[in-house]
């Protein structure tokens, strides 16, 4: 009888030790996933994020916030506020016994302006004739948009519109419309170069950082140079003995002392490649870059191309479209 309970006691043990060996043998390393934009997340100012990272083994495990190298949380979750402009890269580190993994998530609050605050009608322009939000133009989230409109003929610089049009067989193609797509609601600035300088500014006189700006051609523009018109022949034609033609975009810097920082150039159309496969106008809404010109007052915008009369005036039309700035300083 004691033989017999010897041996059951020693096959509870033996069962117990090898079930033990096998839990710690099932014991992983976590890891941790967070769904995110590529380059991180972007925020406006006064926006809440929560940060919820996913765990794919989530056994005794212990949690780890840091932010510029200092312990914030142990907690799995935390929620950031977006309270000023900037760039910040939380490391969350989840571990236990096993193993750790590290997540780094990028968070940069910046200001767009999108001119949505602006409500027009339905299908319209609106210049600033009849007066603007700002004695010097259109004002949104601290930039000035400077109008000249003593007239419709004579207006230059910015205006706002939402008209939109995207036919290339139009024979009569508005000069205050984008031919890129633009979405229900939205409204987008208008530019239209004249003979002095003209740009945008920050109301407060104040250095800050432009990040990107997104542009596209008017549908008048486009199909200009598509299709020629009256006065002038369409980009590419062999007929003219110069058919390398472009249609360019300079975006000049300025500091507060009124010193150049830097300029952008940037091709709305483009017909020099050898590969003419490769000619392009820029018919949808374009993203460029402009962290190069670094800390800025002003930017002021000119437009030339290729098409030129004797004297020297572009026949392309000088306007193009604007409906984003991006402000992450």
């Amino acid at each position: 009888m004691l033989k017999t309970l010897g041996y059951t006691a020693m096959a509870l043990c033996a069962l117990c030790l090898g079930s033990c060996e096998e839990s710690q043998e099932e014991l992983k390393a976590p890891g941790a996933y967070i769904k995110m934009p590529e380059g991180g997340y972007e925020l406006e100012i006064n926006d809440t994020l929560l940060l919820s990272p996913r765990i794919t083994y989530e056994v005794n495990t212990s949690y780890e916030w840091y932010l510029d190298g200092e312990l914030i949380s142990e907690e799995k979750e935390i929620t950031h506020v977006s309270n000023e402009l900037g760039r910040m890269v939380y490391v969350f580190v989840v571990s236990n016994e096993v193993g750790s993994d590290t997540l780094r998530v990028p968070v940069s609050t910046n200001i767009r302006v999108d001119f949505n605050e602006f409500k027009l009608s339905k299908d319209s322009f609106d210049l600033g004739i009849s007066g603007t939000n700002h004695p010097d133009g259109f004002y949104s989230k601290g930039l000035i948009f400077p109008t000249i409109a003593p007239s419709q003929n004579q207006w230059r610089g910015f205006g706002l519109s939402n008209l939109k049009n995207n036919s290339v067989s139009d024979p009569n193609p508005s000069p205050y419309s984008a031919f890129a797509p633009v979405a229900k609601d939205s409204t987008f600035m208008l530019f239209r170069q004249g003979e002095e300088a003209l740009g945008f500014y920050f109301e407060d006189g104040q250095l800050h950082r432009i990040s990107t700006i997104s542009v596209t051609n008017t549908s008048y523009g486009y199909l200009v140079m598509r299709n020629g018109n009256d006065e002038v022949s369409r980009f590419g034609d062999e007929s003219t003995g110069e058919p390398h033609d472009w249609f360019l975009l300079t975006i000049t810097g300025y500091d507060d002392l009124g010193q150049e920082t830097g300029t952008v150039d940037f091709y709305l159309a483009d017909y020099r490649f050898e590969n003419k496969k490769k000619n392009y106008i820029i018919g949808d809404w374009t993203t460029v870059d402009l962290s190069s010109l670094g800390l800025v007052n002003r930017v002021e915008f000119a437009l030339t191309s290729s098409k030129v009369d004797d004297q020297g005036k572009t026949l392309t039309p000088q306007w193009f479209c604007l409906n984003s700035v991006k402000i992450t300083e």
